[in-house]
């Protein structure tokens, strides 16, 4: 048996970020930031993750900023801004440094293009080739290729349109990934850990998750509790290979403030594979916790 497999987080941290981060994120909740405030914001982020089914964990660390053009008077949100931001990912097998630039032409809809380097360190999973799509890769046949894992780089340019709505206490969020990959390695296929999935070099993947969530409490500026059911399938073109998930997402902010540290967080997805080569009938969940730091 092998060391623990990891699984990067990077757009599900986005996801989340994105669902419950009020005047900041995808969702119009009340925000902290009043119109008559800069225009300009900048914020330091920091989430660790952990996942069951597959295993491992993830560090996720950034900044962005945003420049304000218009608020939303109803919400007093943005409902118009662009953005630019880095991030970096890091666990045992992998690091992902990501570049990204994000605008909001309307409240209702947010348009994200990124570009992500991956750093393989050749251990724990990564890089793995196969030569076919065909070729099984579930936890036992990563286990059994231990040893033969590749350092060396990958990257990735990713669309991320996402349409959200809220509708008394309930809050609608579709986000969709449509990505690009290129990978250093042997291949022709290798084994893609974020989807789980397999990838030919220069592949191209899509993505669709959906959350309707549901407002549980609401405290002063960003306090919240949110949770609700979730959708995501994802479809590797060249592999043609299909995963559907259904399950419940939780995500709650107890304070504004926890000492010099914004928006402290807990956030969490459980649920169960609908379609799966490897993980047909499985349940698998992911946890979070997480904070900013404003610094204007």
């Amino acid at each position: 048996m092998t060391g623990p497999k990891f699984a990067s987080a990077l757009l599900l941290f986005t996801a989340f970020l994105g669902l419950a981060h009020p005047g900041r994120a995808a969702l119009p909740l009340a925000s902290d930031v009043p119109p008559e405030k800069s225009p300009i914001e900048t914020v330091l982020h920091a989430d660790a993750l952990g996942f069951v089914n597959p295993e491992g964990p993830m560090l996720v660390v950034g900044a962005f900023r945003r420049w304000i053009s218009e608020f939303d008077p109803v919400h007093a949100v943005p409902s118009s801004y662009l953005q630019a931001g880095t991030t970096l990912g890091i666990n045992p097998a992998y690091a992902q440094a990501s570049i990204h630039g994000e605008w909001l032409p309307a409240i209702w809809a947010q348009l994200r293009l990124a570009y992500d380097l991956y750093g393989f360190f050749g251990d724990n999973g990564a890089l793995l080739s196969f030569p076919s799509a065909d070729s099984p890769f579930g936890d036992d046949q990563i286990d059994t290729l231990e040893g033969q894992e590749e350092s060396g780089l990958g990257h990735r340019i990713l669309f991320q349109p996402t349409l959200r709505a809220k509708l008394g206490r309930f809050y609608f969020r579709n986000q969709t990934d449509v990505a690009y990959y290129r990978f250093d390695g042997k291949g022709p296929f290798f084994f893609e850990r974020e989807y789980d999935t397999l990838l030919k070099d220069g592949d191209f993947l899509i993505a669709n998750r959906s959350h309707i969530m549901f407002e549980l409490w609401k405290g002063p500026v960003d306090q919240i509790l949110l949770a609700g059911p979730f959708y995501d399938v994802t479809y590797a073109v060249d592999a043609s290979l299909t995963r559907q998930r259904i399950g419940a997402a939780f995500y709650w902010v107890p304070k504004d403030d926890l000492w010099f540290l914004k928006r402290p967080r807990l956030f969490a997805e459980i649920g169960y594979n609908l379609q799966d080569r490897n993980r047909d009938n499985e349940g698998f969940a992911v946890f979070g916790v997480g904070f900013d730091y404003d610094l204007m």
